[in-house]
Formats: structure tokens, C-alpha cells, sequence
């Protein structure tokens, strides 16, 4: 429960501009989509400085809502072997600025099954600057479940 609190917190954090500026609404119009493939990179959190989680796949939008599928590859480091699944995941649009998407992905590390559950919310503060928050949950049947929180930054160029 502890875990909910602390994630939805993190929501909050990120969601207040959105509320401030008075542009969060439950109607909002149809947005255009060209970006249906994607790929993207960031740490792996939790498993070292150099880990990185690159992600692509396909996103089909409906409405304020994209559908997406992929494929997920973790690069491996001393404490964690490389890892690579699939993921498929919904992603709602408040308004152009505020996202909050959630997934699920299922991969193999060492030919070992291992689940995730994953929420994460993105707010645009500028054209080049958001902030982010999320919480993953591994499920491994060999060791206790794990949560990883995120509380970021992101910059475009």
C-alpha cells in the first residue's frame, strides 16, 4: 500500500501544472498521430550506471487513446544478465502536454521468465523540457517482488 502512496504522490507532482494552468479536461478533441512507430532508450533503473532498456515497436491511436506494441531489450551489466521480451501497453492523452500511460511486458533473462507491470505519468512543460514520474513492478517467481520508482526529467533536441 505503501507503494500506491508513494506512486500517487509522484501522480500528483507531475499532474499540479497541468491542474494550475487550468488545462486538464476530461473533452478533449481527436489529436493527429504521424508518430506511429517508435523507439526510445533510457536507464534501466536499479541495475547500475551503464544499464539502458531500449524499446520499440508499433502505436495505434484511438482518439485520446494509443494502443501500442513492442519489443523490449535491457542491456546487461555485472549484476543483471541482458534481458529481452514483449510489451504491449495504453496510453491516454489528458490534453497535448499530460500523458499517463501503463503497460505490461513479459521477457527472458538467463531463460528465466520474468513479468512487469508498469504506470507512468509525463508532463510537457515546454517544447524541450517535461517532467515524469513512474512505478515499475517486476514479478520473479525465484525472488521477492520488486518496485522501482522514477521521478525525472526529460529533454528533447
Amino acid at each position: 500500500m505503501k507503494q500506491f502512496g508513494l506512486f500517487a504522490l509522484a501522480l500528483h507532482i507531475v499532474a499540479t501544472p497541468a491542474f494550475g494552468e487550468q488545462m486538464l479536461s476530461f473533452e478533449t478533441e481527436t489529436i493527429a498521430d504521424s508518430n506511429r512507430f517508435f523507439i526510445q532508450s533510457m536507464p534501466s533503473a536499479g541495475d547500475g550506471f551503464d544499464s539502458w532498456t531500449i524499446e520499440s515497436g508499433y502505436r495505434y491511436p484511438l482518439s485520446n487513446l494509443s494502443v501500442y506494441l513492442g519489443t523490449q531489450m535491457k542491456s546487461e551489466t555485472q549484476t543483471a544478465p541482458t534481458q529481452r521480451g514483449l510489451l504491449s501497453g495504453i496510453e491516454y492523452r489528458f490534453t497535448d502536454k499530460l500523458h499517463v500511460s501503463s503497460q505490461l511486458s513479459h521477457g527472458y533473462q538467463r531463460d528465466k521468465s520474468v513479468n512487469q507491470w508498469g504506470v507512468s505519468s509525463r508532463y510537457q512543460l515546454s517544447d524541450s523540457f517535461d517532467v515524469n514520474a513512474g512505478l515499475d513492478v517486476e514479478f520473479d517467481p525465484e525472488k521477492d517482488t520488486e518496485s522501482i520508482y522514477q521521478l525525472g526529467v526529460g529533454l528533447r533536441f
